[in-house]
């Protein structure tokens, strides 16, 4: 009789100090395994230069091409341009390469972009609904000064 006591309180104890401890430790590990956040470090540079020598000379020839006229913005999401909705917004995030504006009244007279792209093409549409005018251009490609100079409005 005294051996079964001895071994039920041994039993006893051994639940309560062994294994409740070890299913609350592994409760709590599983806890910070899932809800922990990744902290990792991430190197962050600057970069040297915002747009390649490509897209910068091109940039400034624009500029210079539109004289004190007109304003050229770069990489311009869709959504400052058009109107829409959050849905629409969300679905079109096609950013446009140059958008000239006009320097008093802050309105779109051209846009000239890449629309190579499967999910860019269907932007085009809006252009031609709007009568806003478009020039694509692939990028890495030479372009002409003479045909933009023809299509920038007087």
């Amino acid at each position: 009789m005294f051996t079964s006591v001895f071994l039920s309180y041994a039993f006893v104890y051994s639940v309560l100090f062994i294994a409740v401890p070890f299913i609350i430790v592994m409760f709590i590990m599983t806890c910070i395994k899932f809800f922990k956040t990744d902290h990792e470090e991430h190197t962050i540079t600057l970069k040297k230069a915002l747009f390649d020598t490509q897209s910068f000379d091109f940039m400034k020839s624009l500029q210079a091409m539109v004289g004190g006229k007109y304003d050229v913005c770069c990489n311009v999401p869709m959504d400052n341009v058009f109107e829409m909705d959050a849905h629409t917004a969300a679905e079109n995030h096609t950013k446009l390469d140059y958008v000239v504006i006009d320097h008093d009244s802050s309105e779109v007279k051209l846009i000239i972009s890449d629309f190579s792209k499967e999910d860019d093409a269907n932007a085009k549409s809006l252009f031609e609904k709007f009568n806003v005018k478009l020039v694509e251009m692939a990028r890495g490609k030479p372009y002409d000064v003479q045909m933009l100079q023809g299509v920038l409005p007087a």
